[in-house]
């Protein structure tokens, strides 16, 4: 099967109509409108990440016109046959050389079940996710090269002694939303003029081939900016092989009847280092300054708030300075700064996906996959954004730190007052998160940048509400306990205090970042 020809890519139609799979060329050379169709939100955002990767490699469009001209209307057959003809070879899932993602001749002492090949369905945390039976028990060609790119690019990895992806372990990844899959894809597809501006030699690193033709060297040491477009896009640091067995029947995961399945694949250690990042296109990065040296990272999911408190970090370019230790900037995705750069202020509403994993070392804790909204405007106002952000989340801590106080006590000038004992905090900001979302993403989807003191007023009416609502709620069952009269009393006027600071008269300034 090749990624490129044959029919893969599970998809329904936007309006109606029973899950399929369909090529390439239906995809990205039809009108029809398609929308992804598996059941995983994961395995969704990971078959959206793979096609991105595959057009990016295969059919850059020149410059902004012809990038706005991919959006707008289908390629042709003609054209995508032209980008395809060099890499045919390298994207057969079953390649008797060199298959897709894989490596020929792994050695390994026992083989290992496909579930494993699915990023978190094996794992001990598995009863917070919600899977069907026998998911992985035998996957189609189209599921397993999505399930594939996925641990090799997305998810941690198999444990001790394996690597993980080229952006570390469970990166997040932002992509803008388009009205059906093949917009999707464009929208986050970079344009040549667009990387030669960031990067001036990528084209003449474009040509190295791909891990699984020309794999990782054991020990080897490799200079990030050494490696190429392709090898780092679609980046394996495993030794995989598939085992293909010879019974067809339906797929476990996408229900689609295959001639061939695969049941089970072997796996195998080594290692090698990576000096340096590779900037990857589809995260954001964070800064900071040790030592006088500029240090970058990638952003992932390190606790369970919402989506929408990482937000300025998706869409909003904040640089450090030489001198500013202790500090954190940020860098959007590389294909939201080429949406950012290529709108002209017409962008229009931004639906932004953001997905990844929450994780412990090996084991996922979480899936995340969320679309957040933001109202037309977004692109020329990203300071506005990160003020309304940092505005909510000035309302979480204050109500964390007035729950503390009630939590723990007070201790002031050589006299303590009682403390519940208990971590009231911890739970009372899982109670903010949970209410405050929903506010919070309306409130992102309809603020007019050009006026923001309405969408401020109703925050601040709303947010004082929630804070109140939540303190009252969690220290009610003890308002009667003399030992904790007193520190109930001060812990209610801090409050008080808290938002009375907090809430604004005036809009953000515009010269955030």
């Amino acid at each position: 099967m090749n990624l490129l020809t044959d029919n893969w890519i599970p998809v329904r139609f936007q309006q109606v109509g029973e899950a399929r799979q369909i090529s390439l060329l239906t995809l990205l050379c039809g009108s029809d409108q398609w929308e992804l169709s598996l059941p995983r939100d994961d395995m969704e955002l990971a078959a959206l990440q793979l096609l991105i990767c595959i057009v990016q490699v295969l059919l850059p469009p020149a410059d902004k016109t012809e990038w706005a001209g991919r959006i707008a209307k289908p390629l042709s057959a003609e054209r995508l046959e032209a980008g395809c003809k060099n890499f045919l070879k390298w994207f057969q899932l079953d390649h008797t050389e060199h298959p897709f993602m894989q490596v020929k001749g792994v050695k390994a002492k026992k083989v290992t079940p496909m579930d494993k090949l699915l990023a978190g369905l094996d794992t001990s945390t598995n009863s917070r996710f919600v899977n069907e039976p026998d998911l992985a028990e035998c996957i189609c060609f189209g599921c397993t090269a999505i399930a594939l790119y996925n641990q090799a690019n997305n998810a941690p990895s198999f444990g001790g002694g394996f690597k993980y992806g080229i952006r570390g372990s469970c990166p997040a990844s932002t992509f803008a939303q388009g009205h059906d899959l093949r917009t999707t894809i464009w929208l986050n597809v970079l344009s040549r003029e667009f990387l030669e501006e960031y990067f001036p030699d990528w084209d003449q690193k474009s040509e190295q081939v791909p891990t699984w033709v020309e794999p990782i060297k054991e020990k080897s040491v490799i200079p990030a900016q050494q490696i190429g477009w392709l090898r780092g896009l679609l980046w394996q640091p495993g030794h995989i092989e598939l085992i293909l067995s010879e019974n067809g029947g339906r797929c476990s995961c996408c229900g689609h009847v295959a001639d061939k399945l695969f049941t089970s694949f072997n796996k195998a250690k080594f290692n090698y280092t990576i000096d340096g990042l590779w900037e990857h296109p589809h995260s954001p990065l964070g800064l900071s300054i040790k030592a006088g040296q500029l240090q970058q990272r990638y952003f992932g999911f390190s606790g369970s708030s919402p989506a929408w408190t990482q937000l300025s970090r998706y869409i909003c370019k904040q640089a450090v300075a030489q001198n500013g230790a202790g500090q954190q900037g940020q860098v959007p995705a590389l294909v939201i700064q080429q949406i950012q750069k290529y709108s002209n202020g017409k962008a229009g509403k931004l639906e932004l996906l953001v997905g990844g994993y929450r994780n412990n070392q090996a084991a996922i804790l979480e899936r995340r996959h969320e679309v957040l909204t933001l109202n037309q405007g977004w692109e020329t106002h990203a300071n506005i954004v990160h003020e309304l952000v940092k505005h909510g989340l000035e309302y979480k801590t204050a109500l964390r730190k007035t729950l503390y106080v009630c939590s723990k006590g007070i201790k002031k000038a050589g006299r303590k007052t009682k403390g519940m004992g208990l971590d009231l905090h911890e739970i009372g900001e899982v109670q903010f998160y949970r209410r405050s979302e929903d506010l919070m993403m309306r409130s992102l989807a309809s603020i007019d940048f050009n006026n923001t003191l309405p969408t401020y007023a109703e925050l601040d009416a709303q947010f004082k509400t929630i804070c109140e609502s939540i303190f009252a709620e969690l220290t009610s069952p003890y308002q009667h306990d003399p030992e904790l009269f007193r520190t109930l009393t001060i812990a209610r006027r801090s409050l008080q205090k808290h938002i009375r600071e907090i809430r604004r008269v005036n809009q953000p300034s515009e010269d955030v970042a």
